[in-house]
């Protein structure tokens, strides 16, 4: 096949893409994966918040290797390059770079899953494994462990979610990764755990032998690109059931929240393992808010709560009293408690077959909120359909007090924008709790994306004013001063100058270069 020709290659920023780097990126992964046209560029530009980036050129490599050797020719022309898994990340940026004039570096390509122990609860994924490629792949294998799942699309990436630590059912999605392989930005690659050493006998057993843990560099950072890692499966429950609460109002959050920290402490509730959403958040799984009348509009910011908890249990009879001694615990603190048994005795029953490890999708429904109906799930693409939408996540501590104070300020805030308080909490233990606010505003009305912008800006600075932290950031946006200037933050800028001078690799993310 002729090389392609050695003019420049104009980039919709204004300068020049070199034509050497875009000769060398085509002998390494196939010139069809070599994509310059005005199109796809501005399509993967694209984002749920203004302004969209512009986009250089989006380069597929077809595995490791590849991904490696790409990256050394980005730091040879010092071109930034942008790594995407799935570009499933709607609201915390989609897949668009962190700057313009970026190369999106598209890891789609890398799709295989590998080294599965059934015995163990062990899978070995790349970076471009869908929830749904994986949940599919383990119905297949086993029916003793599950991978928890997001409640947003099922083609999202499972590796890069957890490299976000993004938020999953009945477990913990980054502490389940180890033995990363990585692409380091001068195209070395790093495999991180047990198996370098030889001691595959160890592998997926413990995060890393003896040393410093150097996985956590890799995750929200710019340092590397994870192309491939182990997830430790989560045992599947014998026995399970669905507990559903109709909370009541604010003024039941108190009671209801000290039960809830009780169960956490003494683990009957597990880690992850209840969810609780405000009024709009729960319409907006079915309801789009035109469908709502003005009234209930105003009470369900609020004035109303529920949450959905999942019991587990090793036998039917543990699982009968746990649930009872639940259901009655909550009762005493809410307006109604409903029970389902979902799993005994090691089978589902009918109607709750696809409760565990399956992803749905359904929580994008309520990035919908203002669209005027609900999509397709299976063609869902809120960058192609006009969403408006911004993901704030929080960490709060475990205090009604401090989170009610919180959210009475933030659904003002919030009104002042046009945007309603959607939101969602789950528990990271009994300490803290981890929320996480859909910001879904109507982008056709003028004004609509800068003062959607602002109020991001405004909650997250509140929130650090309060001793609140985010511990997840939106792609692309302004980082706070106060975490670009923490002492953590110089030292990770002093290891990118050393392991990526040309500053290369995703400039700007999570204030790092």
């Amino acid at each position: 096949m002729p090389l392609p020709t050695t003019s420049p290659v104009a980039s919709p920023f204004g300068a020049e893409l070199p034509a050497d780097a875009l000769e060398e990126w085509r002998r390494i992964v196939g010139p069809e994966h070599v994509r310059t046209g005005d199109a796809e560029r501005l399509d993967w530009g694209r984002r749920t918040f203004a302004p969209d980036v512009r986009v250089s050129a989006v380069v597929s490599p077809g595995d490791a290797d590849q991904t490696a050797a790409c990256l050394a020719v980005a730091t040879r022309h010092r071109l930034p390059v942008h790594p995407v898994s799935r570009g499933a990340n709607w609201g915390m940026g989609s897949r668009a770079p962190t700057r313009d004039g970026a190369v999106v570096l598209d890891l789609r390509r890398l799709d295989r899953i590998s080294g599965f122990d059934g015995r163990r609860g062990l899978v070995r994924v790349e970076a471009g494994v869908t929830f749904k490629a994986l949940a599919d792949f383990l119905a297949e294998r086993t029916d003793r462990f599950f991978v928890p799942v997001i409640g947003g699309p099922a083609e999202a990436s499972a590796l890069a979610n957890a490299l976000d630590r993004g938020d999953g059912s009945m477990g913990e999605r980054w502490t389940s990764l180890c033995e990363l392989d990585v692409a380091l930005p001068d195209g070395r690659r790093l495999q991180t755990g047990c198996g370098p050493l030889g001691a595959e006998r160890t592998v997926g057993l413990d995060p890393a032998p003896a040393g410093p843990l150097i996985d956590g560099l890799f995750s929200q950072s710019n340092l590397g690109v994870v192309t491939g890692a182990v997830i430790r499966l989560e045992p599947m429950p014998s026995d399970l059931a669905i507990l559903s609460v109709d909370i009541g109002g604010l003024d039941a959050l108190p009671a209801f929240m000290e039960v809830w920290r009780d169960c956490q402490c003494e683990q009957s509730l597990p880690d992850r393992s209840l969810t609780l959403w405000n009024g709009i958040k729960w319409l907006a799984l079915d309801e789009v808010r035109m469908a709502i009348p003005a009234d209930r509009l105003a009470s369900a910011a609020l004035d109303e709560w529920h949450a959905s908890a999942m019991i587990r249990a090793e036998a039917p009879e543990i699982l009968e009293a746990r649930a009872d001694r639940l259901s009655r615990r909550f009762a005493a603190v809410s307006r109604a408690v409903e029970v389902d048994v979902a799993r005994r005795d090691g089978s589902w029953v009918e109607g709750f077959e696809d409760w565990l490890g399956v992803p749905d999708g359904r929580n994008l429904r309520t990035v919908y909120w203002r669209q005027e109906r609900h999509p397709d799930l299976t063609t869902a693409d809120p960058d192609r359909d006009g969403c408006g939408l911004i993901w704030l996540c929080l960490a709060f501590p475990f205090e009604f007090r401090a989170l009610a104070d919180y959210l009475t300020w933030a659904r003002d805030r919030l009104e002042q924008a046009g945007i309603d308080l959607n939101v969602g909490l789950e528990s990271n233990g009994f300490r803290c709790l981890l929320s996480y606010f859909t910001l879904g505003f109507d982008r056709a009305l003028p004004g609509a994306d800068e003062a959607a912008l602002s109020a991001y800006r405004d909650l997250i600075g509140a929130a650090l004013e309060r001793g609140f932290v985010p511990y997840r950031l939106a792609n692309g946006l302004p980082v706070p001063e106060t975490l670009r200037q923490a002492p953590a933050a110089a030292l990770l800028a002093e290891l990118r100058a050393v392991g990526d001078p040309a500053g290369v690799l995703s400039p700007g993310r999570n204030g790092i270069g």
